[in-house]
């Protein structure tokens, strides 16, 4: 067995082996120069030699420039084989940094976690760092491309509240915006010049309108500017006045809507191939009526039409005049007329009564009061007469302290002469009731009412012809020292 150990050893390149038994007896040995023995086999090398697997000697005890194993031979009954080999350095060497890296990569797979978690850290930073210069850098290129943007919006701001001063503050770069920026300060520009050429313009326009209006308003005539299209746009205080109209009020409104009576004479100027028209207005404005006596016409510039100049007169007065002396000549003829019956009249009454007033016997009384009043009214209608000639108006009241019992009586009596078929009754106080008047106006209203009275009988008689219908008038006179009252009932 010696031998075959040894052969085995030389053949198999050991550097030892040994064959023993359980008992730790060594049975056989060999090796090359190297003294070995069972002390290095630990017990569960050896216990799992028992159980037929190799044995591997990697105790502490072992030497690490060998490898040893321990194996159970099957083809006895107890024996065991322990054997070692010499390893070379570089193969420990290699073993060594395998062992190392393995290390190395344990540590580094519990630490992965940990590791991602810096990496992931670092990279979030990175990107919130690249996001946030990308966003300084996209604000930074924003503002730059904004700015003169927000310039031109506050400079048109302000020209759009009237201040035409407004520029662009121009940038060194041309570019579109630039370009943007000067067409805005020109047009700007221009408008600055364009307005104040035409606040100049306007300036001298005003002048001249209140030049104008001091010339109109010492008019006495109403005068009315018109545009091309019939609206106002100049009228004088005079024109306000007959039209009651203040002058914002007509200012930029058709003539034909403010006064329609016009709108025929506008139409005519509108026809005439003059631009002329004239005629007669008639205006009612707050319950007062107007006779207008008004022109228009047309003014043309440079050939071209430019508006219209209406004038206007009140000539209601002149009017009233007119009439008053045609009726004041009509007054004085019929005047002139009645006057010439009159004084026969009271002449045949004065000798009626002279002549017949002892003759009479049956009722001296009534033919005296009927002569009486027939020489009474001759005298009013004369006196009467006498004012139309002279005024050619109605006689002027005469005032005295009069007895109106008398007066009522008087015109009482004077209606139941012409209306015999009536019953007419005074009811009047026995004394005086005087009061101070005028006798003839007296007498005058109180037959006017009486006479209606009368009359609205006479109607109602023909009214009931087949009937026997006769009226009766009541008039009542009472009085106090404060005031007369005279009632009249039919």
């Amino acid at each position: 067995m010696q031998d075959f150990v040894a052969n085995q050893l030389v053949f198999r390149d050991l550097s030892e082996a040994i064959v023993f038994d359980s008992q730790m007896r060594v049975l056989a040995r060999a090796s090359n120069n190297v003294s070995i023995g069972t002390d290095g086999v630990a017990r569960g090398d050896f216990e799992r030699a028992l159980a037929g697997d190799v044995g591997i000697i990697t105790g502490p005890g072992a030497e690490r420039d060998r490898v040893r194993a321990v194996i159970k031979l099957s083809k006895f009954f107890d024996a065991y084989l322990y054997v070692s080999r010499l390893v070379d350095p570089k193969v420990l060497n290699h073993y060594y940094e395998t062992q190392k890296a393995v290390s190395e990569y344990r540590q580094l797979e519990n630490e992965r976690s940990a590791t991602q978690l810096r990496f992931n850290i670092v990279l979030v930073l990175m990107s919130l760092a690249i996001l946030l210069a990308a966003i300084v850098a996209g604000f930074w290129f924003a503002t730059r491309l904004v700015r003169p943007l927000g310039q031109l919006l506050n400079a048109a701001e302000r020209v759009r509240h009237g201040d035409l001063t407004a520029r662009v503050p121009l940038r060194g770069a041309i570019d579109e915006i630039g370009v943007l920026a000067r067409a805005f300060n020109r047009m700007t520009g221009q408008l600055q010049s364009q307005t104040n050429e035409l606040v100049a313009a306007n300036r001298q326009l005003d002048q001249r309108r209140r030049f104008t209006e001091a010339v109109l308003g010492g008019v006495s005539a109403g005068v009315l500017g018109l545009d091309a299209q019939g609206r106002i746009n100049l009228p004088n205080r005079s024109a306000c006045a007959l039209l009651h109209m203040s002058a914002d009020m007509l200012i930029g409104r058709p003539l034909g809507e403010l006064v329609p009576e016009m709108a025929s004479l506008l139409d005519m100027a509108q026809d005439d191939p003059q631009g002329h028209a004239e005629g007669q207005v008639n205006l009612e404005r707050e319950g007062k009526f107007l006779n207008l006596l008004a022109q228009v016409r047309a003014e043309r510039a440079d050939g071209a039409l430019a508006g219209y100049v209406v004038t206007f007169d009140d000539i209601t007065a002149q009017l009233a005049d007119q009439r008053r002396a045609a009726w004041a000549d009509v007054a004085r003829r019929i005047a002139h007329e009645i006057k010439n019956p009159l004084t026969p009249i009271q002449l045949s009454a004065e000798r009626l009564r002279r002549k017949y007033a002892r003759e009479v016997a049956s009722d001296p009384a009534v033919f005296e009061q009927c002569t009486d009043t027939i020489i009474r009214q001759v005298g009013d209608l004369r006196r009467m007469v006498d004012e139309f000639s002279s005024f050619a108006r109605m006689p002027a009241p005469i005032f005295h302290r009069e007895d109106v019992v008398d007066v009522v009586r008087q015109a009482v009596f004077l209606l139941e002469v012409s209306y015999p078929d009536i019953k007419f009754d005074l009811h009047a106080p026995p004394r005086r009731v005087e009061m101070v008047c005028d006798r003839r106006l007296i007498a005058q209203a109180v037959t006017n009412l009486v006479k209606n009275a009368a009359e609205s009988i006479e109607q109602q008689r023909q009214e009931r012809s087949g009937e026997d219908y006769r009226g009766a008038i009541a008039v009542n006179v009472t009085g106090s020292r404060r005031q007369v009252r005279i009632v009249i009932e039919d």
